[in-house]
């Protein structure tokens, strides 16, 4: 089974599946949900899986991290640490030898890691034991639950009965600051610049600011700065609360063994920890080699993060989510080295520049344009550009959630989110927790929606992982 010209259609493909296979219905077809298929297909020795991935796009593995076509929207992690496959860490670099595309230390075009996400979970279905693949471009609309088992309802009016549900569904669509919301319906405004053809509209603009200063401004202001027709005069606006820009990579960075955590003595206080960090850095206090890196010093932190965050009482991850957070994310997701020097490049030119501030009120202009009240450097004033973009990045907020499975599960109570509103209730294993606290074992969740009990499950080591416990999960538990 696979798809031709990056377009879904309903297919399946049989092999020898016995009466007793686990139904798994994937809902999401991004990168973890991909992941997980493949996993599932691996995990098909022990118990023949049907896996249907629901997806409404038209192409697998192309949510938001890696849907973008822009050649220079890079990977911000080395090929060498983004291998899909987790008993061959050089299988993406396998994979790139091949075609030519670069190395170990290549910083791989996203789209070119869509494309070799699809081949992985191509070869692992051609391997599977006993596997059947369909792939459905559709959306869940709705589930329920029948006699313990899931059944959910597709917006074509299908309805799929499950052993298994997982929620593959990646990241709440962009927050809106309350204070753009007036521009609402306004041509010049993009409240999300990961939509197909977001951006097109803004070729012949002029001023344009960039309402957030994180990954998603970085690879806006590239995208915009290439395409510009208005590339001799155009002007970009980066502004935060903080006016940090993430940080960058090395070119190269040899492993080298660091000691960093003690999950004992540093999980008790989240100040107290990043005093430690700051020390260790800056005055080498602690330094285990006398030219360390601080990039080496938060990659050593990184496999402690999950269970530092899970040691962490309820008052201490507020504190690090309100005080630490941005120090936090500027360092440890950092820019690839092509990435910050064309970000550099703008900066010096003068076509980009960044500020500390927030948009206080914002109006579109009968004669076009939007007139912007700011704080803008600790100054209140008020300019007008010719368009703004909703740079933000990928929404946090599970209060409210927006995506209809969720809801429909909330309702149910089946779900809940968890007490900082991050992500869902899980266990350890991703099953859900439903709100009279027991395990929902065959409602599992991989990736962002697991924000708030695992706190670092975005990158591909996490969910590659998750991925492999999921799949375990499903094939030994009987139903």
């Amino acid at each position: 089974m696979w798809v031709d010209s990056g377009m879904l259609k309903e297919m399946v493909e049989s092999r020898d599946a016995v009466s007793n296979a686990a139904r798994v219905v994937i809902v999401g077809g991004g990168a973890s949900g991909v992941l997980l298929a493949a996993r599932l297909f691996d995990a098909s020795v022990a118990r023949a899986v049907h896996v249907s991935v629901v997806e409404p796009s038209a192409r697998l593995a192309a949510g938001v991290a890696y849907g973008t076509d822009d050649p220079e929207h890079l990977l911000n992690v080395r090929a060498s640490g983004m291998s899909a496959d987790p008993s061959n860490p050089g299988d993406l670099v396998d994979w790139m030898a091949v075609r030519n595309l670069g190395g170990p230390d290549t910083f791989l075009p996203r789209r070119e890691y869509r494309n070799y996400l699809g081949e992985h979970l191509r070869k692992a279905a051609d391997k599977a034991a006993a596997g059947t693949l369909e792939v459905l471009q559709d959306q869940v609309i709705g589930i329920e639950m029948f006699s313990g088992s899931p059944s959910l309802r597709l917006g074509s009016g299908k309805v799929l009965a499950a052993d298994f549900v997982v929620l593959a569904i990646g990241n709440p669509p962009p927050g809106i600051p309350d204070s753009l919301r007036a521009l609402e319906g306004i041509p010049s405004w993009v409240p999300d610049p990961w939509a197909p053809g977001a951006l097109e509209s803004l070729d012949d603009k002029k001023r344009i600011m960039l309402v957030g200063t994180g990954l998603t401004m970085a690879d806006v202001a590239v995208t915009l700065s290439r395409r510009s027709r208005l590339s001799d005069s155009l002007q970009l606006l980066a502004l935060s609360r903080s006016g940090m820009l993430p940080m960058s990579h090395l070119l190269l960075q040899p492993p080298r063994p660091l000691q960093v955590i003690n999950l004992a003595e540093d999980s008790q206080d989240v100040l107290a920890l990043q005093e430690k960090i700051r020390a260790r850095i800056s005055d080498g206090l602690g330094a285990e080699y006398p030219n360390e890196n601080w990039r080496e010093v938060i990659d050593a932190i990184r496999p402690f993060a999950n269970a530092l965050w899970r040691r962490f009482d309820t008052e201490q991850q507020q504190v690090f989510l309100s005080q630490v957070l941005r120090n936090w994310d500027v360092r440890r997701h950092r820019m690839s080295p092509p990435t910050a020097e064309r970000l550099d490049l703008l900066m010096t030119s003068g076509v980009m520049t960044t500020h500390v501030g927030q948009v206080l009120a914002a109006v579109g202009l009968p004669i076009g344009g939007i007139e912007l009240q700011l704080d803008l450097d600790g100054q209140s004033q008020t300019t007008k550009v010719d368009a703004v973009v909703n740079c933000t990045g990928p929404g946090r907020s599970w209060l409210t959630p927006q995506n209809p499975v969720v809801t429909a599960l909330i309702k149910l109570g089946l779900a809940q989110p968890d007490q900082h509103g991050l992500g869902l209730m899980t266990t350890a294993d991703g099953c859900l927790i439903a709100q009279n606290g027991e395990t929902v074992d065959q409602i599992l969740v991989i990736g962002p929606p697991r924000r708030g009990t695992l706190f670092e499950t975005t990158a591909i080591p996490e969910l590659r992982s998750q991925a492999l416990h999921i799949a375990d999960h499903i094939v030994l538990c009987r139903t």
